[in-house]
């Protein structure tokens, strides 16, 4: 699945045998503008998010399906045009899972999206989660509470989106990637060039740098790749910074590593 960040959008899914070679190629959602980022569903589908002001929304894809197949209408994550950049999920109670979006605006909230419950059963009943996504539930945003400095402190979620807004504009503005694993949500605000960790079940968070080595542009997206050794788990980050970027990472230490480090004669970003 790839997204098509221009003003045409949409969304295209890239088809390869089991020898790992490609047999097709199609255009699964159009009609979107600006599809910036997203994120895997637990189910299988992607969602990806367009970052396009006040027409921006959330949407949905099957990559079975064809774009004319798609559903027309998008998700019930976000109700508000945005510049939405990345989606990741909390499913570890799969009955009661909660959805994440990320906004790269200068008081764009994270967004939490708790599904309709008996919405929920149903789809865990039947094995169609079609309905999870696009049926009204309830929309929340991020509040940081700093206790220590501005490095760690408490959050809450809050109803009233100018609030968190507020809160966005000074703690942490222009977030891109996000990921959630072990009941951990992590995301950067690029910046700040902060790494921010939340522990959902304790509402308590750390922030730090992203800056280290080679690493010195903008933390774009972020993935969470757990090996089979937890203390050998690494958070991997795409860097967006103009014609010096890379893919680095940092262990459960805290170290940072330089997996790719690449020179550019024109602006660019890693991402995906």
């Amino acid at each position: 699945m790839s997204n098509s960040e221009e003003s045409t959008g949409g969304v295209g899914a890239i088809t390869f045998n089991s020898d790992g070679n490609v047999i097709d190629y199609e255009m699964v959602l159009e009609g979107t503008r600006q599809n910036c980022g997203g994120g895997k569903t637990y189910w299988g589908t992607w969602v990806s998010c367009e970052e396009n002001g006040s027409s921006g929304l959330v949407w949905e894809v099957n990559p079975a399906l064809s774009a004319n197949q798609q559903k027309s209408t998008p998700t019930s994550i976000v109700t508000i045009g945005g510049n939405y950049e990345s989606f990741a999920y909390d499913a570890r109670d799969r009955l009661n899972p909660t959805f994440y979006v990320t906004e790269d605006s200068s008081d764009g909230a994270l967004t939490r999206f708790t599904p309709n419950a008996d919405v929920v059963a149903q789809a865990e009943q039947s094995g169609d989660y079609s309905s999870v996504l696009h049926t009204a539930g309830t929309q929340e945003w991020l509040v940081l509470n700093p206790v220590v400095g501005d490095v760690s402190g408490t959050f809450s979620w809050t109803s009233t989106k100018s609030v968190a807004n507020s809160n966005a504009y000074t703690y942490y503005p222009y977030t891109e990637g996000i990921d959630v694993r072990n009941g951990m949500l992590y995301f950067v605000s690029k910046t700040r060039k902060s790494l921010y960790i939340l522990d959902l079940d304790n509402l308590t968070y750390t922030r730090s740098s992203t800056i280290s080595g080679a690493f010195d542009g903008q933390p774009d997206q972020v993935k969470r790749i757990i090996a089979e050794d937890p203390d050998s788990d690494m958070l991997y980050f795409c860097e967006e910074a103009g014609a010096d970027n890379g893919i680095h990472a940092r262990d459960s230490e805290g170290n940072f590593y330089t997996i790719i480090d690449a020179t550019s004669a024109v602006s660019s970003e890693t991402t995906g």
